[in-house]
């Protein structure tokens, strides 16, 4: 199998022992606390993974200055928590729709990437299924974040048929972009039997939070320090920290605000961080976008 120049083998076989380990903990720990270290995960390498979004626009084809680099994406994250804030189911919908093909691109050129038009379709529609399998195995517990965030209630029948849509149309999708697939789709499918052992077997949030940071944030940030320093190695994993400490502390700083403003709110509090979150991804969906497709 060709593995792209992104990420190797050997970083593939360490993302998959880590889920079975994660898999196996949520059997032996208790649930209290594996939120705790989800959550630190998400709140680390989470929002890490998105923290130099000005260096890769700085280094990506744009004949903006740093000052209205900053400007510009401050205004992305400020318009976006405003967005949530003002039309939430909106928000919500648009931010998920968004976010699936994010995802789904993220897992499919992690092994090899396609130039092809076409095949986009087909990482919507996987992120979409990823997303919609995670969410109807936690029918419940998303419903309720849903309700808390828009007001409105979601059922299960409704999450069923999405999800079944979403499977269609991954299918179908598949098999249209075939040729540009079948190089990893051996690999590709084991992982799709990890990552559903996951789903069926964790909570919402253990199984998010390894999704989140072990599939998704520590590949992107890979990938991000070979595009930023021109190669990837521990020393730039490192250097991609401590370039990324100054926006993570802003963002850690104002989760705490948001915290402190909805102390009285305990039941709102984990949909309030689900939008925090998705406020600021959004931003950074856009910048990811960006970046592969010039690169």
């Amino acid at each position: 199998m060709p593995y792209s120049h992104i990420l190797g083998q050997m970083t593939h076989k360490i993302i998959t022992l880590s889920t079975v380990i994660c898999i196996i903990l949520f059997y032996v720990v208790e649930e209290y606390y594996l939120n705790i270290i989800g959550f630190f995960g998400i709140l680390s390498f989470g929002i890490v993974h998105g923290a130099n979004d000005l260096i890769l626009l700085k280094k990506s084809k744009n004949n903006l200055s740093s000052k209205s680099l900053f400007i510009v994406y401050l205004t992305m994250v400020i318009l976006s928590g405003c967005f949530f804030y003002l039309i939430p189911t909106f928000a919500i919908i648009f931010f998920i729709l968004f976010s699936a093909y994010h995802f789904g691109e993220q897992q499919w050129t992690m092994l090899y990437k396609s130039n092809s038009t076409k095949i986009k379709l087909f990482y919507f529609f996987y992120g979409l299924l990823l997303f919609l399998t995670l969410f109807t195995l936690n029918h419940n517990y998303v419903s309720e974040i849903i309700f808390d965030i828009t007001g409105f209630s979601i059922s299960e029948k409704i999450l069923i048929s999405l999800l079944s849509l979403s499977a269609i149309g991954a299918i179908i999708n598949l098999f249209i972009s075939f040729n540009e697939l079948k190089t990893q789709l051996t690999q590709q499918f084991f992982f799709i039997i990890i990552l559903s052992a996951l789903f069926f077997s964790s909570s919402l949030i253990w199984s998010f939070a390894v999704y989140f940071v072990i599939w998704h944030s520590i590949p992107s940030i890979i990938e991000q320090s070979k595009f930023i320093y021109g190669t990837s190695t521990k020393n730039t994993f490192i250097k991609y920290l401590k370039d990324a400490s100054i926006y993570w502390v802003i963002s850690i700083i104002g989760l705490f605000i948001a915290y402190y403003a909805l102390k009285d709110q305990q039941n709102l509090l984990i949909s309030i961080f689900f939008s925090f979150l998705a406020a600021i991804t959004f931003p950074h969906t856009l910048v990811i976008f960006k970046i592969k497709k010039n690169n």
